[in-house]
């Protein structure tokens, strides 16, 4: 059966959508993310443009476990943006306004996880952790075992990469083995080329009002102390700028901490068959060329493949799911990768103490 499928990845910088029918590509496309702020109804517009669509996989965030758009509930728009204050604008501020229009044009759509909600994640691994990648991620890594299931001829099992991706403002790392993943460090966590990563817990002490506009500064862009250029103009400012050189040399440790680290997620090291480098500062050869001299160790780096001109691995992702999800050719990725199966909530097993029970009651 031939099914028509859009995925879409809702980025810092720009909205992505990329439409499938059967192996041939529909849509292509991208929008900036300040031009789906000031007029959400483009988002609607590109959607439509493509006719009779069986399945599209909505922007998700952070994630649920697998629900259609026509029965979110706003409690369900909160767990997807984790943003409290309509007043407290960010990147993701026109994600819920997307997915109510879209719930509102009865177009066939759905939420798929995160990283957290995944059963292939032990859930030791997910103790006091909330962002270990949101869905976008989940899409950019099913890209991925695309990619190696073509390169290496083989099954979706056969799998096994550490995935890097590289965004405009965060930078995440999964870990897939046997084409499931088991592990992420989600992009509030690592350093980016905006985010700060994590927090070291005297320093949220000092700064005592954290919000969400705090998570979205204080990496390579702030450190260079040049926050309005672009990844390009940063690497190229490196060249001669020596707190630019500081700034980039913290976010690859920060990096190449955090993919030692996932490393020891897998059974055996042997297992890790490559790293994959996805996300905008995959293109950029002074990134990619310091990434593959600090992570060969690990294990070979290369350019995860993208099969679009336009819209990136994690809309490309995207399509793929809905197809399978529907039972067409990415079947075998998406049930290996048990998304039908993922669960719970991402505030599942966090022991720090705050008012969960009251957020979740306000919310009802």
């Amino acid at each position: 059966m031939i099914y028509r499928v859009l995925g879409i990845d809702p980025g810092s910088l720009s909205w992505d959508f990329f439409g499938l029918e059967d192996n041939k590509t529909i849509l292509d496309t991208s929008l900036p993310t300040k031009e789906l702020i000031a007029n959400p109804q483009k988002a609607i517009t590109i959607i439509n443009s493509v006719k009779n669509i069986d399945l599209m996989v909505a922007p998700s965030g952070f994630g649920l476990p697998l629900k259609d758009v026509q029965e979110l509930t706003e409690q369900d728009i909160f767990f997807t943006l984790l943003k409290f204050d309509q007043k407290e604008k960010n990147k993701l501020v026109g994600l819920g306004e997307v997915l109510r229009l879209i719930k509102a044009q009865k177009i066939p759509g759905i939420i798929v996880p995160g990283v957290k909600h995944l059963p292939t994640v032990p859930r030791y691994r997910k103790i006091n952790k909330i962002d270990m990648g949101t869905a976008d991620k989940i899409c950019t890594a099913v890209t991925g075992i695309k990619d190696q299931m073509e390169r290496f001829i083989t099954s979706p099992e056969n799998t096994n990469f550490i995935m890097v991706e590289i965004g405009y403002g965060f930078t995440a790392v999964l870990a897939i083995e046997n084409g499931q993943v088991i592990d992420g460090i989600g992009g509030s966590n690592i350093m980016g080329f905006r985010a700060c990563g994590s927090l070291d817990g005297e320093l949220a002490y000092l700064i005592k009002n954290i919000h969400k506009k705090n998570i979205y500064k204080g990496g390579v862009a702030y450190i260079s102390g040049y926050s309005d250029l672009s990844l390009k103009e940063i690497t190229l400012l490196a060249e001669k700028d020596e707190q630019t050189k500081v700034a980039l040399k913290a976010y690859l440790s920060s990096v190449k901490k955090a993919v030692f680290g996932i490393s020891s997620s897998f059974s055996s090291k042997e297992k890790i068959k490559e790293v994959l480098l996805a996300g905008r500062g995959s293109n950029l050869a002074y990134i990619r060329e310091k990434m593959i001299h600090g992570l060969n160790d690990v294990a070979p780096v290369r350019i995860m493949n993208s099969f679009s001109q336009i819209a990136k691995r994690a809309a490309q992702g995207a399509a793929f799911i809905a197809n399978g999800i529907l039972g067409g050719r990415f079947e075998s990725i998406i049930n290996n990768l048990k998304i039908k199966e993922a669960y719970g909530s991402i505030l599942d097993d966090i022991f720090i103490p705050f008012e969960k029970e009251k957020l979740i009651s306000d919310l009802d």
